[in-house]
């Protein structure tokens, strides 16, 4: 099969739950319709504000079976399919292909340690059920051992690797990645996760970012990509600066801001404004309190809708 190589924004989309944990197809067609709309380049699916580890083996394949169906073909779709084990993580591969994914994402087994080569052998086997070079999911700090650049490039080179989305945050290991591998003469594309640093990551080089905040707005950051490929380094900025507002309204409205409470604020969000129909997440996250859904109507939701009207103005040539 072909695959696509990847830029621009790549949403890591919000997986829309029933009330039981399991998937919601319609909210999350619905979900998806919103963001093809906006623009986005392609679906980032069963990431981590997917909440993949909360899915057995079925609901993964059906969130890329529904991901695959509603893209039809307009953007490629990402399946992330790691696992705390190689054997997991290939059958995990192997079924999301058969859902339809164009490509495949493996974060570094976790829960236990391994060596620098046992970690290599983990992608090359992956890509070799696959048959194609997929991509690295770059998260140490929810794994015992982080990627470094060396061994990505080993991989790079090997043909096993395509690319990374680096959700670190570390800009100087991102951007020395980038201009090691310009210089290996390899096509590598790199991405970042980090909301706070799509901006200098697209002047440093990066292919695309694939920010959470695609989920609420869309419409932004496919305009801050275009900025970016226009060289207006000055509006990127100005855009990026209004998403910080947006991330820390976010933090500000939550109690315990952590990792997986981003995930929680998401969903009460697009469902406030009827992208997805309930803000269920898996247990044991547990569900925002009055307090937190009153402080992110009153401000995160109106930031929400002036930054995605105002991107959507700029579309329509309304906006100079």
């Amino acid at each position: 099969m072909p695959v696509p190589k990847l830029h621009g924004i790549i949403a890591p989309v919000v997986l829309p739950m029933t009330k039981s944990g399991g998937v919601d197809a319609p909210s999350l067609e619905c979900h998806l319709q919103h963001l093809f709309a906006a623009g986005i380049h392609g679906l980032w699916m069963n990431g981590t504000t997917g909440e993949f580890h909360a899915l057995d083996a079925e609901e993964r394949a059906a969130a890329v079976r529904v991901a695959a169906e509603t893209a039809a073909g307009r953007a490629p779709v990402v399946a992330h399919v790691g696992d705390a084990a190689t054997g997991l993580a290939v059958r995990h591969a192997r079924a999301a292909v058969a859902a339809g994914a164009d490509q495949v994402s493996v974060i570094a087994p976790y829960f236990t340690e391994f060596t620098r080569e046992e970690l290599r052998d983990h992608y090359r086997r992956i890509a070799d059920a696959v048959g194609f070079p997929i991509y690295a999911y770059h998260m140490p700090r929810l794994t015992k051992i982080g990627l470094t650049a060396d061994c990505v490039l080993q991989l790079a080179q090997e043909g096993v690797l395509a690319g990374i989305k680096d959700s670190d945050g570390d800009l100087t290991w991102f951007r020395q990645l980038v201009r090691r591998a310009a210089r290996t003469g390899v096509e590598f594309r790199c991405f970042t996760g980090d909301s706070s640093i799509s901006d200098v990551s697209l002047l440093v080089g990066a292919a695309g970012a694939t920010s959470s905040v695609a989920n609420v707005t869309p419409r932004h950051l496919v305009a801050m990509y275009d900025a970016a490929r226009a060289q207006d380094w000055v509006r990127v900025r100005r855009m990026q600066d209004r998403l910080e507002d947006l991330l820390e309204a976010m933090r500000l409205a939550r109690r315990a801001p952590t990792l997986s409470s981003v995930v929680s604020t998401y969903k009460f969000v697009l469902a406030t404004l009827g992208r997805i129909e309930a803000d269920h997440a898996a247990a044991p996250l547990a569900p925002l309190d009055e307090d937190e859904k009153a402080r992110l109507v009153s401000t995160v939701v109106p930031l929400v809708r002036e930054l995605e009207s105002a991107a959507h103005a700029k579309e329509r040539g309304d906006d100079t």
